[in-house]
């Protein structure tokens, strides 16, 4: 840190020198010769190649501290709150470099997906994740590809090749994604978000039954009277905010499928479990597959890549 200021004093100090000069130049009669010119932009560009990157990584770690901060004001209000027999919600702070992915909600145990509240980083690869779980009461940080330290200190720590895991040593797929959410990115190859796809997932659930719906947060996401969030197997629907986000299309998926089948009883055929810990699944209403209706509709695309299991998507 004391180098930082003594280099800003020295950058600082010789600004009045190259405005005077530049000054100078330009009231002279004579004008600019090429020396003086190539002289002048090579000294600021010297200048701002040695003062930059440091002053960036003061910026880094003002965002990364402010985060830090507001991740932790969360868990104390929340706490509060819950002692006090309040509402469940946290007030949202101003982020810097970094912003709320709890799809508009401020909702102390997460949105309607999932339950954890989210403080995402703009640059992944440099700056940690943070995020609250309050049932556990537990902070956590994470790096994109990397391990990170416990909560606050949230330092990148590298992986070494002693610590790499195996899919098949793992031998589930959830304890996978342990490791992938830990930094152990080389267990998803195809960059997909999912560790060791060929591992099988644990359910405790039927394959089919039958549910009632209490609400669809999107066109493809819906959550069961009972707590189970289900992802509709085989599709993919516009999504609401992101960098992607095409809200007209995803509130028209989201209503029509509302209008459907909230509140009412379907038929489920359970896949799979995505990372997240939702049901992938197909969902049936008087024998309609509503998946392939929504497709049918305009209001979703068949997810080629996750299609297998609907023979309809083939």
């Amino acid at each position: 840190m004391i180098n930082l200021i003594e280099s800003r004093f020295k950058l600082i100090r010789k600004i009045p020198f190259l405005l005077y000069l530049f000054k100078k130049l330009t009231k002279s009669n004579v004008g600019f010769s090429s020396i003086e010119l190539i002289t002048v932009i090579g000294v600021c560009s010297i200048l701002g190649i040695i003062a930059l990157p440091r002053f960036l990584e003061v910026i880094q770690k003002a965002e990364k501290v402010i985060a830090a901060n507001s991740i932790l004001n969360i868990k104390i209000e929340c706490e509060s709150n819950n002692s006090l027999g309040r509402e469940l919600t946290f007030t949202p702070s101003k982020l810097i470099g970094y912003e709320f992915d709890n799809e508009e909600s401020n909702n102390c145990i997460g949105n309607e997906n999932f339950s954890l509240v989210s403080i995402i980083p703009e640059d992944l690869k440099k700056q940690p994740s943070f995020f609250y779980n309050f049932t556990s009461g537990e902070i956590s940080c994470i790096y994109e590809g990397s391990e990170a330290s416990d909560f606050p200190e949230c330092k990148k720590v590298p992986l070494s090749e002693r610590e790499k895991q195996r899919c098949g040593d793992i031998g589930d797929w959830s304890e996978a994604q342990k490791f992938l959410q830990a930094g152990h990115a080389y267990l998803d190859r195809d960059n997909d978000g999912e560790a060791c796809e060929a591992l099988g997932r644990k359910s405790n659930r039927p394959e089919n039954g039958e549910i009632i719906i209490k609400d669809c947060y999107d066109g493809d996401t819906c959550t069961s009277s009972e707590g189970e969030k289900i992802r509709l197997a085989c599709i993919d629907t516009p999504e609401i905010k992101g960098k992607r986000a095409k809200p007209n299309e995803a509130i028209a998926a989201k209503n029509f499928l509302n209008e459907m089948i909230k509140g009412e009883k379907v038929s489920i055929r359970r896949v799979t479990e995505d990372k997240y810990g939702r049901t992938v699944g197909e969902l049936s209403l008087n024998g309609e597959n509503l998946q392939q209706l929504l497709v049918q509709e305009g209001h979703a695309e068949i997810y080629k890549k996750y299609s297998k299991p609907c023979d309809w998507a083939s």
